[in-house]
This record gives C-alpha cells, structure tokens and sequence, in this order.
C-alpha cells in the first residue's frame, strides 16, 4: 500500500468510526469525494489492500468502457478497439503506478463521462440533460480530485466555439452546465460549513494555492520533477516520438506536408490549440467536433497533471484517456501508409513500448517488485512493521510515524498523532517541525515512533527531531530494519 492511499483509507476509517474530525484531526488536503470513494469500497468489497484496489479496478474499467463509446463515436470501431487497449495497458502500467487506488484513477471516470456526454449533447440538439448531467460529472471530478476542475473551461470552451452560437444560446448552455456543476458541489460545500468553513476551505483550496503547487513551486523543483516523470515513461515517449516521425516522414513523401505562418495558424485552429478568434470562427469546426473536444481535454488533462507542482508519475493517469482517444487513430493511420513488414515491425516496437514497464513482474515476489518500483525502503516492510504496532498496542493508542508512510497508521489500524502525514506537507508548513518537537516533549506524547529510514523533510534533516526522540524513547525493535522506539514510561 503506496502512502497516498494509506492516507486515504485511514481517514476514512476514522471518519467511519467516528474517531476524529475531518479537516481538523483528520487532514488531508483534499475533498470529500475520495473518502467517500473508498467507503463505497469498504462496504462493497473490504477493507484489504486488495479490495481497494479492486475498487480502483472497478473505475479504471468504467473509464474504459467510456474511452471505447468517445472512440466509437469519432472514428469507428476498429479504432474505439485500439484505443480501449491502449488505455488499459497505460492506465495500469507500473510506470505511473496504475494499478494503485489514487484519486486519478476515481477521477477520471466522471471526466471521461462529461466529455463523452458534451460530445452527444453537440450532436443532438444541446439538451438540457447532458449539459446538466455534464456539469455535475465535472463537479463530480473536482470532489474526487481538485485538477478535475480543469474539465470546467474545456466544456465552457466546447460549447462555445464548437459551432457557431447565438448569445442567448451560449448563456443556456453555460448555465445549464453551471447549475449541474452547483448541484455536485452543494453537499460538500455544505458539509464544509458544518466542520468548520475556514478549515474546509484551507485543506481543499488554499493550503494547495499557498503552500503546495505548481505556482508555488520553484523553477529548480519544477525541472527535476519533470525530468523524473519523463525518465519514468520513456518507452512511450519514445514510441509517440516515433509515430509522429513516420507519420511526417510519410507526409513529405506525399507533398502534403503545411508550409508557411498561415498554414500553421490554421492547423492549430483546426485542432482546437489556438482560439478561433484568431481566424473565422467557423475553422475551428472543420476538423470535426470530437477531435476539437479531445484536444481541448488533452490540453485539460495537461495542465491537471502540471497543477501540482510535483509532476508524481501518477498525476499521468487523469491524461490516460484523452491520450489513448488521440493516439489510437495516429497509430492506426501510420500502419495503413507502411509496408507490410513496416507494419509488422512498428506493431512489435509499439508492444514492446506500451509493455515495457510491466518488467518487474519477472520480479515474482511482491517485495522484490516493491524494491524495484519505490525508492522508498519502507514499503517492503510494511507488513511487518503494522503487525509488530498492533501487536505491542491497544485500538485507540496513537503511534507516529516519521515521517510519511501514511500507510503504516491504516495497516496498523492506529490513528497517528500528527495530523500531517506528509513529508511534503511537513516541508512546506512553516510550523510543522515546531509542533512536532512540541509532541516529543508533551506528557501525552505519542506511545511508539517508527522511523522510515529517510532523511527528515527540514533542514537539518530532522536532527533535532531524532534528538528530542533519544531523550523520551528508547529503541525497542528492529524489524527488518525498521527502527520502532517506544516512549519511557
């Protein structure tokens, strides 16, 4: 279990119990939407890691089912196959980590449905219900993960430059699309006037506006992040590299290749990537509704992923699905211009590409592939350690651990002391190393401090931390080398 999810499914479980308060004891800076995600998957499947990532499974699959009716819709079945496979194999791929329950994977099933669904609205008229039902899909989106609130300006764009629109047209569409993306809202925004408006406010917008994103981030932090995620998926960049090549490549053989300032100009219109208001309005259509909307959502699901700041390798999996709609009819369009063992050798690069990072199943055990996939040494040894905290403790007694992981307070099922279970939340509030050195000192300090064998996310690397720790606990296990310090008494 990745510390993203032990995050989530622990206060969720407290949240369940009723031991805590969201947004006070029970922090995470997000939504109520993912916590009520995984309560669906706790009564529905369980409370294992395997249950949760069935749920995840679940809308990864719903996702899938909704990339094949848009790929369907804009070229046909033959390439509504492709596309689905493509997104099931980079959706799941170890490289992004896929396969795990984080809130892109739940995220991006409502995305997927409110394009879907603008894409039909288009076609038939605008109804009143798929531009409502769009709405709330996208409201939907933000509650499950806040870089869903990207999916707002490609449909207020979609419906408004799609085809020519009167004004008062232009205002039904919109409100009717807001007053959707209201009702979504509505609950949660009421529940967060119950807990407390400052405090919801402050987990959810602003601490992530001030504290922790892509503005906030600085220049050198930005480039490291990226170049780590590009590094991450460098088999598929390779392939997209290489498709777009032949496709030039086959381009210039043919005479067609577009030459000169307009031509680009209206290219870009005709992809949607330039605004209309630029050229004729009417430009913006000629490439076809579907493929506008798709660039729109590909251009969307970028900024989602740079919303952050910290390019994470699973921020890839909200662009999945656009990715997978745009790639599936390049792909097949390419093999159509090649010879036939052209094709042949293009189909097994591709394989091999979209495969690549499914190595470490070779790995066979799962702690191996743990080694291989984290560099964080804790994970392998999660099992035990949980074991070893629940074991040594009573339900109720608060344990820390220093200083992520959060995943050890689920397995453990003990509730952790600091609300902040992030290093990086840890790094960017200024008060967080004050309050933790607080906890060492107080009487009611926590009963165990399990340390991760990483360096402390302050500048001193948290020598003062371990200091403080050496006065009040002493070293009472090692598990697997995992030091677990237990206070004096």
């Amino acid at each position: 279990m990745i510390a993203d999810e032990g995050g989530y499914a622990s206060v969720t479980a407290r949240w369940i119990a009723g031991d805590g308060h969201l947004y006070d004891d029970l922090w995470i800076s997000r939504p109520q939407g993912i916590f009520i995600a995984y309560r669906l998957i706790f009564a529905l499947f369980g409370t294992s890691t395997e249950a949760i990532r069935l749920g995840a499974w679940v809308a990864a699959a719903a996702t899938l089912v909704v990339v094949w009716a848009f790929a369907r819709a804009r070229s046909g079945p033959r390439v509504a196959a492709l596309a689905t496979l493509i997104f099931a194999v980079f959706v799941s791929s170890p490289s992004i980590e896929g396969y795990t329950a984080n809130a892109e994977v739940f995220m991006a099933f409502p995305a997927a449905l409110a394009a879907w669904l603008l894409l039909r609205a288009s076609r038939r008229g605008w109804g009143a219900w798929p531009l409502a039902l769009s709405g709330m899909l996208i409201g939907l989106a933000i509650l499950l993960k806040p870089s869903g609130v990207v999916m707002l300006p490609v449909a207020l764009l979609y419906t408004w430059l799609v085809l020519p629109v009167t004004l008062q047209s232009l205002l039904r569409r919109w409100g009717l699309l807001l007053s959707g993306l209201t009702l979504a809202l509505a609950p949660a925004l009421i529940h967060g006037w119950l807990v407390g408006w400052d405090a919801f406010i402050y987990a959810t917008v602003t601490y992530r506006l001030t504290e922790q994103s892509g503005v906030t981030a600085s220049f050198d932090h930005h480039l490291t992040a990226l170049l780590t995620l590009l590094g991450r998926v460098w088999e598929m960049l390779t392939l997209i590299a290489l498709t777009l090549a032949i496709r030039e490549r086959a381009r210039l053989r043919r005479g067609l290749a577009w030459g000169g300032a307009r031509g680009a100009l209206q290219s870009a219109t005709r992809a949607g990537i330039v605004a209309p208001g630029l050229v004729p309005r009417r430009l913006a259509a000629l490439a076809g509704d579907a493929d506008f909307l798709l660039r729109l959502w590909l251009l969307g699901a970028l900024a989602g992923v740079a919303m952050g700041g910290d390019w994470w390798s699973h921020y890839l999996v909200q662009l999945a699905a656009p990715f997978a709609l745009w790639f599936a009819p390049l792909v097949v369009g390419v093999s159509r211009g090649l010879p036939r063992w052209g094709r042949r050798a293009f189909a097994i690069v591709a394989i091999a590409a979209l495969l690549g990072p499914y190595w470490v199943v070779i790995k066979g055990d799962p702690e191996r592939m743990a080694e291989t996939l984290f560099s964080h040494p804790g994970y392998p040894m999660q099992t035990e350690v949980a074991s070893y905290l629940r074991e040594h403790t009573s339900p109720g007694t608060e344990i820390y651990v220093a200083f992520d992981q959060a995943a050890l307070y689920y397995l453990a099922g003990r509730p952790a002391a600091y609300r902040h279970m992030y290093d990086q939340e840890l790094r960017a509030l200024p008060h967080a190393y004050d309050d933790l050195l607080t906890m060492i000192r107080n009487p009611d300090r926590p009963r165990y401090i399990v340390g991760t064998r990483q360096p402390g996310p302050f500048p001193d690397n948290a020598r003062r931390f371990w200091s403080e720790v050496g006065r009040y606990y002493h070293l009472e296990e090692m598990v697997d080398g995992v030091p677990i310090y237990r206070a004096y008494e």
